[in-house]
């Protein structure tokens, strides 16, 4: 061991050194963080999604002259019902 002559680091090469790694991990541990975090969200808007399209399918075959494109009768009748506003019960 005594071929080990390398002289002791001072503090400012020991930051150096270090903090390429450091930072590294922290960015890595915070990517992992923020990901974990918008699982929820992402799960939200999937089913949202599936109560468009299964909301759009049952529409047009009730009424198919109503068009599904966005903006349309079917489409707007289904994105009301999936953000959960109340339907509006005709003949009261």
């Amino acid at each position: 061991m005594s071929d080990h002559t390398n002289p002791t680091l001072t503090a400012r090469e020991m930051v150096r050194s270090h903090a390429y790694p450091a930072l590294a991990a922290l960015g890595c541990l915070s990517l992992m963080g923020i990901s974990v975090l918008l699982i929820p969200q992402a799960v939200r808007h999937h089913r949202y999604n599936r109560c468009i399209d299964r909301q759009v399918q049952m529409r047009v075959e009730i009424y198919p002259k109503g068009k599904t494109e966005p903006g349309l009768f079917n489409y707007l009748k289904a994105v009301e019902h999936c953000q959960g506003y109340p339907v509006e019960v005709s003949g009261r």
